[in-house]
């Protein structure tokens, strides 16, 4: 009785919470992809992510658990390419240690400028503020010569 009470407080609380990203990739050499919260009282109100020109970074969705029923668009998909994505990992799920396929997303960035990526799962959501930089231009004077 006591662990049906403590099970049923848990999904009370996770009901109304919105869902959590993090990064699973880092950016190539000389390169950027980096995520950063948009914190508020509560936890996560949104996200930046500063992601370089021809760069994908894999990032996770979670939510007491990975993320159900997840739909993810991007506001103008010739800056920045959304897709969901299946990494080869499980997460823990409930009291109990069960396992799930964890929940994620690629994000490609296609060309410099800014755009909206919307994460949602089931009624609540996140959105990414993202910013796509171009590529560092390489010195053709640094190149080697054989």
């Amino acid at each position: 009785m006591k662990a049906a009470l403590l099970a049923l407080l848990a999904i009370l609380a996770l009901a109304g919470c919105l869902p959590t990203l993090a990064a699973q990739s880092a950016a190539p050499p000389s390169r950027s992809a980096r995520l950063d919260s948009i914190d508020g009282f509560w936890g996560p109100k949104g996200y930046r992510l500063e992601l370089s020109q021809g760069v994908a970074i894999a990032l996770t969705c979670n939510r007491g658990g990975p993320c159900t029923k997840l739909r993810v668009t991007a506001d103008d998909p010739s800056i920045a390419e959304v897709r969901q994505a299946s990494l080869s990992r499980l997460e823990v799920v409930g009291l109990h240690g069960n396992q799930q396929q964890a929940s994620a997303l690629v994000v490609i960035g296609k060309a410099p400028g800014s755009t909206k990526i919307r994460v949602r799962t089931g009624d609540v959501g996140q959105d990414i503020h993202v910013t796509i930089v171009a590529p560092p231009i390489t010195n053709p004077q640094t190149a080697v010569t054989r």
